[in-house]
């Protein structure tokens, strides 16, 4: 986990964010007081949120977790400065995205097909309607695309689609496959509120959010014909 010692703020020039959230009201040690996305020196944006306590420690640090960036830091440190430390260490940041998505795609793929499916399908419909919807509002700032609706599926050959209306599918069978892959079939669906073809921008626009969108496609690919 990188660590830096605190220095003198300064302006950021150099990274692209979005937040939401509390900033600045006091808080128990270890609550989460900012989040939002970070757009690495390579253009890939990543979700983070900094953990802030009442420690007086003169150093913070970071870690990846589950595809987001986590600083963990004293009330006290900025947020500029965190996130200037989360750029200079965008290879780690990179590195680390890549090792977690291949890590969850091979897990993926040692199962096998009799743990698919181990409860009702109207159990996974249910739950679709529950867990989709927030992921799907999240990765849509993200992509900084609007939708018009969010339709659950039963889709055994396809994961999800988007209309030109902006009408998002997504099938209940994703919350099979690993969270990575789920989130980059979102993805994937939200690019599509730019481009409808499978051209060379709207690869470029995935893969700005996905960089090792092809392979998690393998991977899909792979496991769709386990869970039929």
């Amino acid at each position: 986990m990188p660590r830096a010692r605190a220095a003198a703020g300064g302006a950021l020039s150099i990274a692209m964010v979005i937040c939401w959230g509390p900033r600045a009201a006091p808080v128990s040690s270890g609550a989460v007081m900012e989040q939002g996305i970070l757009t690495l020196k390579n253009g890939t944006e990543v979700p983070f949120r900094v953990v802030r306590s009442a420690s007086r420690r003169r150093s913070y640090a970071l870690q990846v977790k589950e595809g987001v960036v986590e600083f963990r830091a004293p009330r006290w440190v900025g947020l500029a400065e965190l996130l200037r430390f989360g750029q200079s260490r965008y290879r780690f940041i990179g590195n680390r995205l890549q090792e977690q998505a291949r890590k969850a795609a091979q897990a993926a793929a040692k199962a096998q097909p009799k743990d698919w499916c181990a409860l009702p399908p109207a159990w996974y419909q249910r739950a679709a309607k529950r867990l989709y919807p927030p992921r799907l509002a999240h990765y849509a700032t993200v992509v900084g695309v609007t939708y018009s609706s969010l339709r659950i599926t039963s889709g055994r050959s396809v994961w999800g689609s988007c209309t030109s209306t902006g009408a998002i599918s997504l099938s209940w069978r994703l919350l099979l496959v690993p969270a990575a892959l789920r989130d980059y079939v979102i993805i994937h669906e939200l690019c599509h509120r730019k481009y409808m073809s499978h051209g060379p921008r709207f690869w470029a626009l995935v893969g700005k959010f996905v960089p090792d969108y092809i392979e998690k496609r393998r991977a899909l690919n792979r496991l769709g014909a386990e869970i039929g």
